[in-house]
C-alpha cells in the first residue's frame, strides 16, 4: 500500500490528544446548585418530566413527586421543562457559585389529563423553529452562539406537511432541493450547487444505497457548507451534510396509529409506541412500523416497502445511560435511471421533447427489492458536573440481489434505446465507532465549551453484476402509441444473448480522525470558535474482474491502496449586538476528498513529457461566510441572512487522453435566506430563499466559466398555516405552501435544460388530543415538471390521513 501525506502523523495525533486531554485534566469551577418543583393545576406531580439548563448538558428528571435538583455552572440559564418529548415552560434563572437557587414552584396550567391538548397547541411558540440541538456541533451550542447556518425539520412541520417521503419533507429548507438521485435508489440533497447523498444517522456514517423512510424519524439536521471537521469526507458534500435523527424513548407512555390513503393506490400505515419499561422509569423502549404501497402515476411504477425500529434506553445509575436502536427497511419498486444523451436533442428543454408524461419505459415485472439495517449503540457516562462522555457504535448494512435499473439513452430525436443494468448481488458496509468528551471549563473567568474526539469507521462494497455494465434490449420510437411491455424473462434472455458472465468487483477503505472544537466565550457577547481535525484516510487495494466471451481474455486488475493524511480546520466569530436575540457572523469552514494516484503530470508546460503515476493531493473545498442570526418577540421570529463563498481547488484536469494535471478550480457564491415565524397563536410562516452561482473557473477549455450542471440559480420557498386553539373551530386548521425552482442544465455545455417549475399545495386538518384527520393537496396546478435528471414528477394528488393518539 502506498503511503502519501506521511507527514508527522504520530505527533499531530499527539498534539490532539494533549488538545482534548488539557481542560478535562486542568481546568475546575466551582458549581451551584438548583432545585425546585413541578406540578400541574390540578396539583399532581408532573413526574418524569425533563428539566433541563437550555443550550447545556446539565440536567435532570424530575421525582414521582415532582421534585428536581442538580448542579451546573454559575451563570444566567434558561431553565427548560419538557415533557411527552415537548417543551412546556421555559424560565430565566441564575446560580450563584456554592449556593442552592430555589426556583418558584412551577404549574403547569392544565390538568394532567389534559397537558398532552395543550402541549400540542398553547405551549408549543414557533414549533418550526427548534433549532437546539446537540448534533450540529456536537456538543451544547445555541443557534444564535452558532456561527454556521443550519435548518432543522421538526417532526411536527413534517406531519403538517402531510410528507409521506423524505423529499417531501425537505421542501421548506431554504435553498435545498431533495430528489431521488441519479439511479432513483436513495435521497440526494442538493446543497449551495453540490449534491449531497444523505448518509448520517444519529451523526455517523450511513448508506446511501436506499432511500431514507421518515416513519422513524424525529427530525432532519441540514447543516450548510463543507464540514469535514466535526463529520468527516467520506459521506458529506462540499455543500453540506444531511443528518437524520431518528426517534428516542422518553419517560411516558403514548402512542400514535396512522394510516394514509390516496391518489394511486396509496395505502400506508404507521404506528409509534412509547413505553416505560419499569415502574422507576429507568428502562425505556420505542418501537416504530411502518408498511406502504403505491401504484406510479405512470403506467408502470409500482413500489411498496416495509419497516421496523426499535429503540430502547437505560438509566442503570445517575450518571450513566445506555441506549440501542436498531431499523430495517426493506423498500421494493421499480428503478428508473436518468435518461441519458439528452446533448443529441434538438428540443433543447424537457418540456418540448414529445415523450408521454404518463407512460414509463419499464415495466412493473421487474422490480427491485433492497434491504438497509442499521445497529447503534450509545454509552453516554456523566464524568463530572462539566464533562460528558459519548462513546457510540453504528453498524450500517444495504444491498439487494438481481436488481435492474433501466437506463433508457436517446438516440435522437425520435428514438430511445431501452437499455439496462443488473446487479446480480450488491452489499455496503458501514462500521464506525466514535468517542465524544464533551464539556466547559473556565480560563482566568473565561467560559469555553469543548468537544474533543477520536472516531474510526471502515466501510466494505462488493458487487457481482452484468459485464459489460449496459446492454440494449430494445429501441422504440418516442411518439410510438404503445411500447413492449418487458418481463423479467425477457431481460434474462437478452442478458443472456449479450453477456459474456459477470463482472466482480470488491473495494473499501478505513478512516481514522481525530478532532477538537472550542468556542470561547470571550465577553458578554463575544463567541469565537477554533476547531480542528486530523483525518487519516486508508483506501484498501481494489479487486477488479472482468469476464470475456473467451475465458483466456478474461482480466483481473488490482488496484494499489493508498494513505492521506488531511488537516481540516474550521473558524467561527459571532457578536451578539443583540444579546439574546440578534447576532453576527463569520466562518471558514473546510472539507476534502481523497485521490487515488494515477496516470499524470506534475503540470501542462509540455505534454510531450511521458506521463508517471501522480500521488494527487487531497481535493480541498474552502468556505468563507458572513451573516445575521435573529431570535426575536421571545423566539416567535426567527431568521438568518448569510453569503458565502466556496473555492473548490486541487481538482483533477484532463489535459490528453487519461492524462490529468492537479490545477482544476471550481467556485461557489451565493446568498440564503432563511425566515420562521409565529406572529400570533396558531399561525405559523417559512419562508426561504437560495441564490447560487457556481461555475468552473478553471477546467478543460470546453467548461471555462460554464456553470456546473445540476445545479439551479434560484430555489425558493413558503409555507403558511393557521390553526384555532379555541372556540367552536378549535383543532381546525389550514396550510397552503409553494416551492420555486430554478432552470438546470443536464450538462455543463448547456445544450439540454430542465425548465423552471413552481409547484403549489395545500392542507387541511382537524386535530385533537385522541385524533387527528388530515387532507394534503400536492401540486393543485397539476403542471407537469421534472426533477434534474429529466424524469417525470406526480401530477395533481390527494392524500388523506387519519390518526389515533393515546
Amino acid at each position: 500500500m502506498q503511503s502519501i501525506y506521511t507527514f508527522k502523523n504520530v505527533n499531530i495525533f499527539q498534539l490532539l490528544l494533549l488538545l482534548i486531554c488539557l481542560p478535562i485534566l486542568g481546568f475546575s469551577q466551582q458549581n451551584g446548585k438548583i432545585e425546585g418543583e413541578i406540578f400541574t393545576i390540578d396539583g399532581l406531580p408532573l413526574s418524569y418530566a425533563s428539566v433541563n439548563l437550555k443550550s447545556t448538558a446539565y440536567g435532570t428528571s424530575v421525582t414521582a413527586e415532582g421534585q428536581y435538583s442538580f448542579s451546573a455552572p454559575a451563570g444566567k440559564y434558561v431553565l427548560m421543562i419538557t415533557y411527552a418529548n415537548y417543551t412546556v415552560r421555559e424560565i430565566p434563572v441564575q446560580i450563584q457559585n456554592g449556593q442552592t437557587t430555589q426556583v418558584e414552584k412551577i404549574t403547569v396550567p392544565s390538568q394532567a389529563n389534559q397537558l398532552r391538548e395543550v402541549i400540542v397547541s398553547d405551549i408549543q411558540k414557533n414549533k418550526f423553529a427548534r433549532k437546539e440541538t446537540n448534533d450540529i456541533s456536537r456538543m451544547p451550542l445555541a443557534n444564535l452562539q452558532n456561527a454556521q447556518v443550519y435548518s432543522v425539520i421538526t417532526k411536527e412541520l413534517v406531519q403538517e406537511l402531510g410528507a409521506t417521503d423524505f423529499n417531501a419533507a425537505m421542501t421548506q429548507v431554504a435553498g435545498a432541493v431533495a430528489s431521488n438521485g441519479v439511479n432513483d435508489s436513495g435521497n440526494e440533497v442538493f446543497l449551495r450547487g453540490f449534491n449531497a447523498n444523505v448518509t448520517m444517522r444519529n451523526g455517523l456514517p450511513s448508506s446511501p444505497r436506499t432511500a431514507v423512510e421518515i416513519y422513524n424519524v424525529e427530525r432532519v439536521e441540514v447543516i450548510k457548507g463543507p464540514s469535514a471537521t466535526l463529520f468527516g469526507a467520506q459521506v458529506t458534500s462540499y455543500g453540506g451534510v444531511v443528518n437524520s435523527v431518528t426517534k428516542k424513548p422518553f419517560e411516558s407512555f403514548r402512542g400514535e396509529v396512522a394510516y394514509t390513503t390516496g391518489s394511486w393506490g396509496m395505502n400506508r400505515v404507521t404506528a409509534d409506541i412509547n413505553t416505560p419499561l419499569n415502574k422507576d422509569r429507568t428502562a425505556l423502549a420505542r418501537f416504530n412500523v411502518m408498511g406502504s404501497t403505491q401504484n406510479g402515476f405512470q403506467d408502470a411504477g409500482k413500489q411498496q416497502a416495509m419497516g421496523f425500529a426499535a429503540s430502547l434506553l437505560f438509566k442503570p445509575n445517575d450518571r450513566t445511560t445506555v441506549s440501542f436502536d436498531a431499523d430495517i427497511y426493506v423498500p421494493e419498486k421499480t428503478l428508473l435511471a436518468y435518461i441519458r444523451n439528452t446533448e443529441k436533442l434538438s428540443y433543447g428543454t424537457m418540456d418540448k421533447v414529445p415523450l408521454p408524461y404518463n407512460r414509463a419505459l419499464l415495466s412493473d415485472d421487474i422490480t427491485t427489492s433492497r434491504a438497509n439495517m442499521n445497529i447503534s449503540t450509545e454509552l453516554a457516562y456523566k464524568i463530572s458536573d462539566h464533562w460528558v462522555s459519548r462513546t457510540s457504535y453504528q453498524f450500517n448494512q444495504s444491498g439487494d440481489k438481481e436488481s435492474i435499473f433501466f437506463v433508457p439513452t436517446y438516440l435522437n430525436d425520435s428514438q430511445i434505446l431501452r437499455r439496462y443494468r443488473i446487479f446480480d448481488r450488491y452489499s455496503l458496509t458501514y462500521n464506525s465507532l466514535q468517542q465524544n468528551f464533551v464539556g466547559d471549563y473556565f480560563v482566568a473567568n473565561v467560559k469555553n465549551t469543548m468537544v474533543a474526539g477520536v472516531d474510526y469507521s471502515f466501510y466494505k462494497n462488493t458487487d457481482q453484476s452484468m459485464s459489460p455494465a449496459f446492454l440494449t434490449f430494445d429501441t422504440v420510437g418516442i411518439a410510438d402509441p404503445f411500447w413492449t411491455p418487458i418481463s423479467r424473462a425477457d431481460i434474462a434472455k437478452s442478458r443472456g444473448e449479450q453477456s459474456p458472465g459477470d463482472s466482480y468487483s470488491r473495494s473499501g477503505n478505513k478512516n481514522l480522525r481525530g478532532y477538537v472544537s472550542n468556542v470561547t466565550n470571550i465577553a458578554d457577547r463575544l463567541f469565537v470558535m477554533l476547531s480542528l481535525s486530523v483525518n487519516h484516510h486508508m483506501s484498501d487495494d481494489a479487486y477488479t474482474f472482468t469476464p470475456n466471451k473467451d475465458p483466456k481474455k478474461n482480466t483481473a486488475t488490482t488496484l494499489e491502496g493508498y494513505e492521506q493524511t488531511s488537516v481540516s480546520p474550521k473558524l467561527g466569530l459571532v457578536y451578539q449586538p443583540i444579546k439574546g436575540q440578534l447576532s453576527i457572523f463569520a466562518n471558514y469552514m473546510n472539507s476534502f476528498r481523497n485521490m487515488a494516484a494515477s496516470q499524470g503530470l506534475a503540470n501542462d508546460n509540455d505534454l510531450s513529457i511521458q506521463p508517471v503515476l501522480m500521488n494527487w493531493k487531497p481535493e480541498k473545498a474552502n468556505q468563507y461566510e458572513f451573516g445575521a442570526k435573529g431570535e426575536f418577540l421571545d423566539g416567535r421570529i426567527n431568521s438568518s441572512l448569510s453569503f458565502y463563498n466556496i473555492d473548490v481547488t486541487n481538482s483533477l484536469r484532463l489535459v490528453s487522453a487519461d492524462v490529468n494535471v492537479q490545477d482544476g478550480k471550481l467556485r461557489s457564491r451565493g446568498v440564503e435566506f432563511d425566515f420562521i415565524a409565529n406572529p400570533i397563536k396558531g399561525w405559523n410562516i417559512i419562508l426561504g430563499y437560495g441564490y447560487n452561482d457556481i461555475k468552473y473557473v478553471k477546467s478543460i477549455e470546453a467548461n471555462m466559466n460554464k456553470r456546473k450542471n445540476w445545479a439551479p440559480k434560484n430555489v425558493a420557498n413558503i409555507w403558511t398555516s393557521y390553526k384555532f386553539l379555541q372556540g367552536s373551530l378549535e383543532g381546525f386548521g389550514l396550510g397552503a405552501g409553494a416551492n420555486y425552482v430554478d432552470k438546470v442544465y443536464l450538462d455543463i455545455q448547456e445544450v439540454f435544460a430542465v425548465p423552471a417549475y413552481t409547484t403549489f399545495n395545500a392542507t387541511a386538518f382537524y386535530d385533537k388530543p385522541k385524533y387527528r384527520v388530515g387532507v394534503k393537496l400536492n401540486n393543485l396546478g397539476d403542471i407537469k415538471y421534472w426533477d434534474f435528471y429529466g424524469k417525470a414528477q406526480k401530477p395533481f394528488e390527494i392524500l388523506a390521513n387519519l390518526s389515533f393518539k393515546f
